[in-house]
């Protein structure tokens, strides 16, 4: 019986190690200036599955259409990021595709997040200056 109970207790836990880690789901970004906003698809990453990784799934304008000229979609906008446990991640790189450095280049931030509900806070940080929305679940 003993046995039995050990063995039960190490594979709940087990489990629950296996299931944390990546965030998955897909969260509308906060309008731009323009009005522009992006839909992001989080799940784990290709290069290591115990990471979290988001893909930017679909570009739309301001009135709400599908901005089919968009370059951006497909690009992953946020990666690496580690589950730091209770719906915090850190650790990973976030790229503002509304920011190009002044060459063109992407400009990429350190990045956390942070969970709650269907509420993702995202932040990121270039030295001091950061920027942070709050992006809303869709499904």
């Amino acid at each position: 019986m003993k046995f039995f109970l050990t063995l039960t207790t190490v594979f709940s836990l087990l489990s629950s190690v296996v299931s944390a880690g990546v965030l998955t789901g897909t969260y509308k970004t906060e309008p731009n200036d323009e009005g522009a906003y992006l839909q992001v698809k989080f799940g784990a990453c290709s290069n290591d599955k115990k990471l979290t990784c988001g893909t930017i799934k679909a570009s739309y304008k301001k009135n709400g259409s599908k901005n089919k000229n968009s370059k951006v979609v497909g690009e992953n906008i946020v990666w690496d990021m580690v589950d730091e446990g209770n719906g915090k991640y850190g650790g990973g790189k976030i790229w503002d595709p509304s920011d190009p450095k002044d060459d063109g280049s992407k400009k990429i931030y350190k990045s956390k997040m942070e969970l709650k509900g269907n509420i993702l806070s995202v932040s990121g940080c270039i030295l001091w200056i950061c920027k942070a929305q709050n992006w809303n679940k869709v499904n």
